[in-house]
């Protein structure tokens, strides 16, 4: 099936920039690099998930589904935009978290600003929300409701297409002039679209984990770059491309020196860095730069809501304290 016949619910402002940058953070592995912008994909807080919800938003309609069950963190930018997305077209939605009831982030207050009901798993493994969203979808069709699942970043087939547009949006900007892309990479659905769509080009992809270890992750990327590229049609195999470590201390926030990188990214640039993926991501970019081949371009993924998060709970360094 090509990519335009699929359903979609267009939500975003494509294509987004690409921006030539000399120097983001005054370091020499972060001088020189085109950056992509889908932190200006334009739909409430934005980020690249915009591309994914375009999809999988358009197939649960496609399918008549009543109610959205989407497993996602309490800090999930893919859910609170799943959220706002499906109440504008008069969806349910039913955001599965991890652990017990809690508050406080920005993205679960956007889910509920937008309607969703919150059901906390009760388990810390962040793979409960998996199990218990498809348990639930389970009550809800025994009740005669017409449950749509998501996964985790809605990393499926369907919302991995998102990413396969944007490799011909990225081809279309810059041509196959043996560019290296740079990715955070957390559940792989962006990745995996970004695979399948870049098929048959010259293009090397990395991609920086940022929560699951190098090889689960890596085996999780190759099966759905393939099951997208069997979904869209796309014969020529995937371009070349592997995935490094960049955890850190693990998922989420909390690592020093990349927290202290986005800091400086926004005093130095303007520049802003999620904790969760994209100071991640840089920071890795930094230290690797020079073993990269050819022009380099960091695919900025947004992340605003988790950004804001880390303002309003760091104590700030910038500019010191103006007490004496």
């Amino acid at each position: 099936m090509a990519l335009a016949d699929l359903p979609r619910v267009p939500l975003g402002i494509f294509p987004t920039p690409v921006q030539q940058v000399a120097d983001l953070a005054g370091t020499p592995g972060l001088r020189d690099l085109l950056v992509k912008r889908d932190d200006l994909t334009g739909f409430a807080w934005g980020g690249n998930k915009v591309r994914t919800l375009e999809y999988v938003l358009g197939d649960a309609l496609s399918l008549q589904a009543d109610t959205i069950v989407v497993a996602g963190g309490p800090t999930s930018n893919f859910a609170g935009l799943l959220a706002v997305a499906a109440a504008g077209q008069g969806i349910d939605v039913v955001q599965v978290c991890y652990g017990e009831p809690r508050g406080g982030a920005a993205a679960l207050a956007l889910s509920k600003r937008a309607g969703a009901r919150v059901e906390f798993t009760g388990v810390a493994d962040r793979s409960s929300m998996d199990q218990y969203a498809g348990e639930l979808a389970g009550r809800l069709r025994a009740e005669g409701r017409r449950p749509y699942v998501v996964p985790r970043g809605g990393a499926t087939p369907i919302g991995a297409c998102g990413f396969a547009v944007a490799a011909t949006e990225l081809i279309e900007q810059l041509g196959d002039r043996g560019i290296t892309v740079v990715i955070p990479v957390g559940s792989g659905g962006s990745i995996a679209g970004l695979l399948a769509g870049l098929a048959s080009t010259q293009v090397d992809v990395v991609g920086v984990s940022v929560s699951r270890p190098v090889d689960e992750i890596e085996a999780q990327v190759s099966r759905r770059t393939a099951e997208c590229a069997e979904l869209i049609g796309s014969a020529g195999p995937p371009p070349p491309w592997r995935v490094v470590d960049g955890r850190g201390p693990g998922y989420g926030g909390g690592w020093p020196e990349a927290d202290e990188l986005a800091r400086t990214l926004l005093a130095y640039s303007g520049f802003v860095a999620d904790p969760v993926y994209n100071a991640k991501a840089l920071y890795w970019l930094n230290g690797h730069r020079d073993e990269l081949p050819g022009p380099v371009l960091y695919w900025s993924t947004g992340g605003a809501l988790a950004a804001a998060d880390e303002l309003t709970t760091t104590p700030s360094v910038v500019g010191k304290e103006a007490s004496s």
